[in-house]
C-alpha cells in the first residue's frame, strides 16, 4: 500500500492539511506493529507528534526501510477514532514522518474486533431521499 508521508509536523490536523495539498512524499509501506491507545492518549499523541514517545523508543528497530525502499512503520489508533496514524521515526524518539489513513468514518473497533457483539448488522434508521431526473 502507498501513503503520503510528511516530515516534522506537530499536529495531526497540520498533517492532514499537508496531505490534502499533496505535500510530502508518496511511499509504499508495511505496518509492522499496531499500537492501540486509549482515547486520552490518542488525542494527546495526535496533538503532540514532535514530543518524545515511549512506543517509538521501544519499537524503534521495527521501523526501517528495506532494500526495495518499502517503509516499515508503526500504526497508532484508538478504538473510538476513525483515523489511523502511520509513523516512521527514522531513528528518532518522535514521529518524524507521519501519514494519516482515514477509516471511511467507521470506528476501528467494529471493523477489527473479533467479538460477537458486532456480528449483527445494524439497520440504518436515516431516510435520505434524492430527486432523480
Amino acid at each position: 500500500m502507498k501513503a503520503r508521508f510528511v516530515c516534522k509536523m506537530s499536529d495531526a490536523r497540520l498533517v492532514r492539511n499537508a496531505i490534502d495539498r499533496n505535500e510530502g512524499k508518496l511511499h509504499e509501506y508495511i505496518v509492522e506493529r499496531t499500537i492501540y491507545l486509549s482515547k486520552e492518549k490518542f488525542i494527546h499523541f495526535r496533538s503532540h507528534l514532535l514530543d518524545d514517545n515511549d512506543e517509538l523508543i521501544n519499537y524503534r528497530k521495527e521501523m526501517y526501510v528495506d532494500e526495495n525502499k518499502v517503509w516499515h512503520v508503526l500504526m497508532f489508533c484508538s478504538m473510538i477514532a476513525d483515523i489511523m496514524i502511520l509513523v516512521y521515526s527514522d531513528g528518532e524518539d518522535y514521529a518524524k514522518y507521519v501519514s494519516i489513513i482515514s477509516n471511511g468514518g467507521e470506528k476501528v473497533e467494529p471493523r477489527f474486533t473479533t467479538s460477537k457483539r458486532y456480528t449483527r448488522k445494524r439497520e440504518n434508521k436515516c431516510r435520505r431521499t434524492t430527486a432523480t431526473k
